[in-house]
């Protein structure tokens, strides 16, 4: 086979080229920022000036700027050159993003089209991660760890691709493009208005457009409340608007944390604890560095999202952040493969919670069960990894040079040690792909040495004591927000809503900037109100029902 009979195929959510007797190509990614311009951030250590309060730390925070680009995006298909994206006229934007990543050479970005575009035939998208795996030598942790998170079903996983990305004409290394976690089509679909996404994540802000706030529980260790990012809804006008988000959140962390009966004080109608299995179970088999923050003793999360759609139940995920598992230690940080025999209890109180349930102890074991052949499954996977990433992997090591430019490796100086990773932690090329090799190879040593272990920490937890999960409306209208008992008689479809009124109802639809931009009054009866002829975007609905004044958001697509 030649490299011009590959065909690309996908393998669960990465496409790769594979071949018999040869490397195949990465596709590539061709970015040109306008002028040349630097891609650059500033570091927002100062934005957040009360820490303490908020419970989040500045260290290593970054606020990002968009430069305009032309993009490119090219492989083969069938055997023929593909352009998959071409994009011109510098209307298209890239920046950078992340927090420690972004401190390293090889930078991570975002990528914002002006237009939805689509990868590689997946769902179209106007905002695109692009990721550098600066701490993974074997460029497939995240890809690992997202074909893990569709083959258990946790929500919203990202879809990634691998690619040889060029910026301003420089050879910048292998990348993966990959969805944001975003509520959206394709990505996380929950309803935009009455639903929420949110991440626990211990930086501080780094712009006013964030919101933010840190959870009223758990008091105990001392200082383990959770700092948290409300991603989803987007841009409300009154902050006000984002309190049926918190009381969600706070009500869970009451129930957990305040009485004396739990587990059995309903907090299992608040929580879709299944979907907490899953979650833990592939976040601690992963063993996130991230997740458990090793680098603190009450082990503050960083990337740990949950979600809630509207009349739900609070569930786990998506999954994000993966490329320092693998066994990365705080005293030999960012070395991976230290140790397999990391505990299964996770370190902060907020999860530890869980594990004094034993029914969510029951469900993760048979959680376990039933996807244990999946995890056996993925040494194969990787080997897929290494084949498609193999054609790049030395050009990729021989980017950037570490400190020691020249090595000692079995009495000879003809070695170099790449950067194209973490600095002194990327492998020692030799101008053959040995060293890439032993790195997968240990990955998947790791991998399953991992899996005898997890096995012998889930041994004790008893399947027997499973219970169905409560319904997920089952929440009691006590617990409810204030938003959510204000839309009692509205229900949203696509691109409008419907009224049910006694006597009479008024619907007025007013943009962002507060114009007026429809009004409607009826009598008694159902009645809808239709949006699609609108141009796309968000707009307030404000409607007086009966008497009594709601307001909600909606969105046109």
């Amino acid at each position: 086979m030649t490299l011009n009979n590959l065909k690309p195929i996908v393998v669960g959510a990465a496409l790769f080229a594979l071949a018999a007797s040869s490397f195949a190509a990465l596709p590539e990614l061709t970015v040109n920022t306008m002028n040349g311009a630097d891609i650059t951030s500033v570091s927002a250590s100062k934005f957040e000036k009360d820490s303490s309060a908020k419970n989040c730390q500045n260290h290593l925070t970054f606020t990002h700027k968009y430069v305009p680009m032309t993009l490119t995006l090219t492989g083969k298909q069938n055997g023929r050159d593909t352009t998959y994206i071409s994009v011109t006229g510098y209307g298209d934007s890239i920046r950078g993003r992340g927090n420690s990543t972004w401190a390293g050479d090889k930078k991570p970005y975002r990528i914002k089209f002006k237009e939805h575009k689509s990868m590689f035939g997946s769902k179209k998208h106007r905002s695109w991660a692009l990721l550098a795996n600066w701490y993974d030598q074997t460029f497939a942790l995240n890809a690992v760890g997202f074909e893990m998170g569709k083959r258990v079903g946790i929500p919203g996983t990202p879809n990634q691709y691998l690619v040889d990305f060029y910026l301003n004409n420089q050879y910048k290394g292998i990348y993966q493009i990959t969805d944001i976690v975003q509520v959206n089509k394709g990505r996380l679909e929950i309803d935009e208005e009455a639903g929420w996404l949110v991440e626990f994540d211990y930086h501080c802000a780094s712009s006013s457009d964030e919101v933010d706030f840190v959870t009223d529980y758990p008091n105990s260790p001392s200082g383990s409340k959770l700092h948290t990012f409300i991603k989803s809804p987007e841009d409300l006008p009154n902050p006000a608007g984002y309190d049926f988000v918190k009381n969600d959140v706070n009500n869970l962390m009451r129930k957990m944390f305040t009485g004396t009966d739990f587990p059995n004080n309903g907090y299992r109608d608040l929580v879709d604890l299944n979907s907490v299995a899953k979650y833990l179970m592939l976040e601690q088999f992963l063993d996130n560095f991230d997740f458990n923050n090793k680098s603190n003793n009450n082990g503050f999360p960083a990337s740990n999202f949950f979600h809630k759609d509207r009349d739900g139940k609070i569930k786990a995920g998506p999954i994000w952040d993966l490329d320092l598992t693998g066994g990365v230690e705080y005293n030999t940080f960012p070395k991976h493969y230290t140790t397999y025999r990391t505990p299964l209890m996770p370190r902060h109180a907020f999860y530890k919670k869980f594990f004094d349930d034993p029914v969510f102890k029951a469900k993760l074991k048979k959680n376990w069960i039933t996807h244990k052949r999946d995890f056996q499954a993925m040494p194969d996977f990787i080997d897929s990894i290494a084949a498609v990433v193999q054609g790049s992997a030395v050009k990729n090591f021989e980017l950037q040079l570490g400190s020691n430019k020249t090595c000692n490796d079995n009495n000879t100086n003809t070695c170099k040690r790449g950067a194209g990773g973490f600095p002194g932690m990327a492998p020692i090329v030799l101008g053959n792909l040995q060293a890439y090799k032993d790195e997968v190879a240990k990955l998947k040593t790791w991998w399953g040495n991992r899996i005898a272990f997890f096995e012998q920490e889930l041994a004790p937890f008893d399947t027997s004591l499973d219970i169905p999960d409560p319904p997920g409306n089952s929440t009691p209208i006590a617990s409810l927000s204030e938003q959510q008992k204000n839309q009692a008689g509205l229900k949203f479809i696509m691109n409008g809503l419907t009224v049910t009124a006694k006597n009479k109802a008024e619907v007025v639809i007013v943009s962002l900037n507060g114009n007026i931009i429809r009004k409607r009054v009826f009598t008694s009866g159902n009645h809808s109100v239709r949006l699609g002829d609108l141009p796309k975007g968000m707009y307030l609905a404000r409607v007086e029902l009966d008497g009594v004044r709601k307001m909600a958001r909606i969105a046109v697509r």
